[in-house]
């Protein structure tokens, strides 16, 4: 199961890396299979877990024919990507993206943190970035393509808040 994880970003934020590409799990090279054919076994006969086996056939079925077979780990006895899914087109990881979990998945922050990080969203509004987002409940805020990228409108903001920036800093992930 490929863990899905946002990056912890500071003042200086940076652009992000493919959504999905953040927590996948690499194993070693797998073998390439044709569009919509399933997953190989390994040598003991086990085969893809379901939800494995899933997002291989939807990236081959949705413009990434050549994506490889997971890869089995006796070692945990698990299947794993043999490549990142964040290195296929974009479009692909759209199409397929229902099969992961949630990246919202985590547990609401507590309510004290989250009222900071509200704060915090107010004032980057406040001072020059209008369409930051107010933080998701797990604490985390939902970033546009165009606030992936630090700006100066947004380095002048983040200096204006920096006493409401929270000492591990913030995580971001992206929206379409």
């Amino acid at each position: 199961m490929t863990k899905i994880t946002r990056a912890r970003r500071g003042p200086a934020l940076l652009a992000s890396g493919a959504m999905l590409a953040a927590g996948a799990l690499l194993a070693g090279c797998g073998t390439s299979a044709s569009a919509g054919s399933a997953p190989s076994s390994p040598a003991n006969g086990s085969t893809p877990d379901q939800e494995t086996a899933a997002i291989v056939a939807c990236y081959r079925a949705h413009g990434d024919p050549s994506f490889p077979d997971p890869v089995y780990d006796p070692s945990d006895g698990r299947w794993h990507f043999a490549v990142s899914p964040g290195t296929a087109p974009q479009s692909t990881q759209q199409a397929c993206q229902h099969l992961f979990p949630s990246v919202n998945a985590s547990p609401p922050v507590p309510q004290a943190r989250f009222q900071a990080l509200v704060r915090l969203a107010e004032c980057l509004r406040q001072h020059g970035v209008p369409n930051w987002p107010d933080p998701d409940p797990d604490g985390s805020y939902p970033l546009p393509p165009a606030l992936l990228t630090k700006t100066p409108a947004y380095a002048r903001a983040a200096s204006a808040c920096q006493h409401l920036w929270p000492s591990g800093g913030i995580d971001v992930h992206a929206v379409s």
